[in-house]
C-alpha cells in the first residue's frame, strides 16, 4: 500500500503542478489582454477616425463629379485635399471641364498602371476595413484561451493599427493653377492667333478688316474647309490649355499648335485637319509625307 500511495501522490503532485502552471499562464494571458487590448482599441479608434476623414473627402469628390476610382487615387497620393480646396476656392471661376478632364486623365493612368490599379482596388483603410472585421478580431482576441491564438489575433489587430495609412508613393503630375475657366479675352486671343497663322498659310482665302484683323473672305472657294480647320485648332488649343496634366496656358497652347502646322504650308486645309491630332501628339510626324 505504501508503494501505491506514493505513486498516486506523485501523480497528484504532477497534476497539481500542471494545473498551477496552466493557471499561471492563463493569468499571464489575461494580464496581457488587459494591458494590450485597451491600447489597441484606442489606436484603432484614432485610425478609424482618419479613415473616416479620408472617406469623407472621397465622398465629397464623387458628389461634385469625380469618379470613385479617381477620387481614391488622389486620396492615396495625398492630393485630393488640395484639389478639393482649389475647386472650392475657384468657385464661379472654375472651368466646367476641369473635373471631367482630371477624372478622365486619372482613370486612364489607373488603367495603364497595374500597381496603381491594385492600390486603388485595395481601398483606403487596409485590412480590417469594416467595423464588423474589427469587432470580430477583438472578440476572438478577448476569448483566446492560449497564447498562440491570442498572438494570432493580436497580429491582425496590430497590422491594422501599425504603420502608415495605405498610400501610393508617386503623385500625379497635376499642374497647380489649372482649373480656371477660359476668359472671353483669352478665347478671343486664341482665335486671333490662329486666324493670323492660317492667313499666312491660305493667304488667298483671307482679307483684313478696317482694324487690320484677318478673316475669311465671304463665299471664297475652299473657305468652308479652312473654317473647319480653324474651329478644330481653336478647340484643340482650348482643350490643351484646360488640361490639368500640362503646363500650357492659352497662349502657350495656341503657339504650340501653330508651330506644329507651320510646316504644312502648301497643303490643303482638309489634309491638315485630318492629320492635326497626329501632328500634335507624334514627335516623328512629318507633313512632307502628304506632299
Amino acid at each position: 500500500m505504501g508503494f501505491l500511495a506514493g505513486v498516486v501522490g506523485e501523480i497528484n503532485r504532477q497534476e497539481d503542478a500542471q494545473t498551477r502552471a496552466e493557471e499561471f499562464m492563463m493569468e499571464l494571458l489575461e494580464r496581457r489582454k488587459g494591458q494590450i487590448l485597451p491600447e489597441l482599441m484606442e489606436r484603432i479608434r484614432n485610425r478609424t477616425e482618419k479613415v473616416a476623414e479620408r472617406q469623407a473627402r472621397v465622398d465629397l469628390a464623387t458628389s461634385i463629379g469625380f469618379s470613385e476610382r479617381a477620387a481614391q487615387a488622389l486620396e492615396l497620393t495625398g492630393q485630393l485635399e488640395f484639389q478639393l480646396a482649389n475647386i472650392a476656392q475657384l468657385g464661379d471661376r472654375l472651368d466646367p471641364t476641369y473635373i471631367g478632364n482630371l477624372t478622365a486623365g486619372l482613370e486612364e493612368r489607373i488603367d495603364n498602371d497595374e500597381d496603381l490599379a491594385a492600390a486603388v482596388a485595395a481601398g483606403l483603410s487596409g485590412p480590417l476595413d469594416t467595423e464588423e472585421d474589427r469587432s470580430q478580431a477583438f472578440i476572438r482576441a478577448y476569448q483566446a484561451t492560449n497564447a498562440a491564438s491570442f498572438d494570432e489575433e493580436l497580429a491582425n489587430l496590430i497590422s491594422y493599427t501599425g504603420g502608415s495609412m495605405p498610400s501610393y508613393d508617386t503623385p500625379f503630375k497635376i499642374t497647380a493653377g489649372k482649373g480656371v475657366k477660359v476668359s472671353p479675352s483669352d478665347a478671343n486671343n486664341i482665335e486671333r492667333q490662329i486666324k493670323n497663322a492660317l492667313a499666312v498659310m491660305y493667304r488667298d482665302k483671307f482679307q483684313q478688316n478696317a482694324e487690320g484683323e484677318w478673316g475669311l473672305k465671304p463665299d471664297v472657294e475652299g473657305g468652308a474647309e479652312v473654317n473647319f480647320l480653324f474651329n478644330q485648332m481653336v478647340n484643340k488649343a482650348t482643350e490643351m490649355a484646360q488640361s490639368p496634366f500640362n503646363t500650357l496656358s492659352t497662349v502657350g497652347a495656341t503657339q504650340y499648335i501653330v508651330e506644329k502646322i507651320q510646316p504644312a504650308l502648301g497643303l490643303n486645309a482638309t489634309t491638315v485637319a485630318d492629320n492635326l491630332d497626329n501632328a500634335l501628339t507624334d514627335n516623328t510626324f512629318n507633313w512632307d509625307t502628304f506632299r
